[in-house]
């Protein structure tokens, strides 16, 4: 429910406070929104991200938004200890481990319940490196692994599934990143495609459409280590097939929105936080459910 890109993503500080404007927006621009990402002078990070959501209506399989009835709620909450280490020069990886707890109510009876999520790996390389050259943007090749280490939904033993906390199958991740410095300014586009295992459920074998995740980040450095920031991100995934063949309204899609900032109060520490919400309109989501939420990540750093 959490997860949007894995890989998407994913994070300004003091140790750009000095620099030159160009050199700042370089560097703030790596890990606006997700803290799983290394500056260029940065070897090592660990740290925790808290995530919580609101969830506020549905998207039916054609497209149609229906707000949540009375009576009806759903929150979710999630902790993701994090790592990231420099291989080398241009090069690093990334693990995360989620902990995720849901609480779900209908009329007559709520669910409450969680355990450990997908264990995610990730990698990126960069080619070119924002702001190194002039004219140049930064490339960079983004990859990544989805374990399923989480509970998928037909083994939840909640009567609303609260305790379901995984997607049941691998999915392997391939994409890539652009991102420009203008001055104090900073704008990054990155574009992955999911590839999910195959599932047997109760004797029915069902494959996946791959799945298209696409975002749009655009920020600003400020004085004293701050940085400011926007983003949308976008969900795709064509239907899904069983035996038979292709199951008519088993496509996804959502359109999710935020504001984003940084702060760094040493060398050694950054902080960073979300708001988010998804575009709760008629044709801009399917078989997703949309709402609201926040994060807020605590980020150790080694140089």
């Amino acid at each position: 429910m959490f997860r949007s890109a894995c890989v998407v993503a994913l994070v300004v500080g003091l140790t750009c406070a000095g620099r030159p404007a160009r050199a700042q927006s370089c560097c703030a621009s790596a890990g606006l929104v997700a803290p799983t990402r290394l500056r260029s002078y940065e070897d090592f990070a660990a740290g925790l991200q808290a995530k919580g959501r609101s969830v506020t209506g549905a998207f039916s399989p054609g497209g149609e938004f229906r707000g949540s009835a009375a009576g009806e709620s759903e929150w979710g909450l999630e902790q993701n200890f994090f790592a990231v280490a420099r291989l080398f020069e241009h090069g690093q990886l990334a693990l995360v481990l989620p902990f995720i707890q849901t609480r779900r109510a209908v009329p007559g009876t709520s669910d409450l319940g969680g355990g450990v999520g997908d264990v995610s790996v990730s990698g990126r390389y960069d080619f070119t490196r924002t702001g190194e050259r002039r004219l140049v943007p930064g490339l960079a090749v983004l990859i990544g692994v989805i374990a399923p280490t989480g509970r998928p939904p037909e083994k939840a033993e909640g009567n609303l599934a609260a305790d379901a906390t995984g997607q049941g199958s691998f999915e392997g991740i391939v994409g890539g990143a652009v991102e420009q410095a203008f001055a104090a300014y900073f704008a990054t586009m990155n574009l992955a495609v999911g590839w999910r295992t195959a599932r047997n459920i109760g004797g029915v074998r069902e494959t996946f459409a791959p799945r298209l995740t696409a975002s749009l980040i655009a920020g600003r450095v400020l004085p004293r280590g701050f940085t400011v920031g926007a983003y949308a991100t976008v969900i795709r995934q064509g239907e899904n097939s069983d035996q038979a063949g292709r199951i008519a309204g088993s496509g996804l899609a959502l359109l999710t929105s935020g504001l984003a900032f940084t702060a760094s109060p040493s060398d050694h520490w950054r902080v960073q936080g979300t708001l988010f919400g998804d575009i709760p309109v008629d044709g801009w989501g399917r078989n997703q459910t949309a709402g609201w939420g926040g994060s807020l990540s605590l980020v150790r750093l080694w140089l």
